[in-house]
């Protein structure tokens, strides 16, 4: 992994991430604070959420993401793209997928700050220092999937394999409760 430090107009120094392999944990806030940026690829190997609804379980994600302050909010900004293959739910077969996620985030400890966030920010709660970059990667890519991923053509034709014969019909006498009394009548039996 190659880390860049650079200065910053702004607060004097931030750390850029270049790498093929992003870091596993990352402290968000503190990478915030430090205008941290993080640009790399993700492997999807390393995400198994995904990997398990995935047609194809090889390739990988671009990831670029901005790490700053808002105020006094911890912001992650940025996008994650990359193609991925789902499962087509009609055919059940590969389906081409564009993975083109922004992620604009304001990182936050309960739920009055997640209230209090200005428009444009989804909260993500953070208990703990530091988070699983991957597993946050992989939230995010998840959250912006189809619930029913299908090929926009009509991939599957339905025909029955066995033509069915048309049901016959039954008569069927209606239930009528003096019927047993009109059959007493008929016979004479009292």
């Amino acid at each position: 992994m190659r880390i860049k430090l650079t200065e910053s107009i702004y607060t004097g120094y931030y750390y850029t991430f270049m790498s093929d392999q992003l870091p596993e944990f990352i402290d968000p806030v503190v990478f915030a604070e430090r205008q941290s940026h993080v640009h790399g690829r993700l492997g999807l190997q390393r995400l198994g959420r995904l990997v398990d609804i995935l047609f194809d379980k090889k390739g990988e994600l671009k990831v670029d993401l901005q790490f700053y302050k808002e105020g006094k909010v911890p912001v992650i900004e940025g996008r994650i793209e990359g193609h991925i293959t789902l499962i087509c739910q009609s055919c059940m077969e590969a389906l081409d997928w564009l993975v083109d996620k922004p992620v604009k985030i304001g990182m936050v400890q309960t739920i009055e700050q997640a209230d209090r966030l200005v428009d444009g920010l989804e909260p993500l709660m953070i208990a703990d220092e530091k988070i699983s970059l991957p597993e946050f990667i992989e939230d995010e890519v998840l959250i912006s999937l189809p619930d029913y991923p299908r090929h926009t053509h009509k991939c599957l034709q339905y025909e029955p394999a066995v033509k069915l014969a048309e049901p016959k019909k039954i008569k069927q006498e209606s239930d009528n409760p003096f019927s047993v009394l009109a059959k007493l009548k008929i016979t004479g039996d009292q």
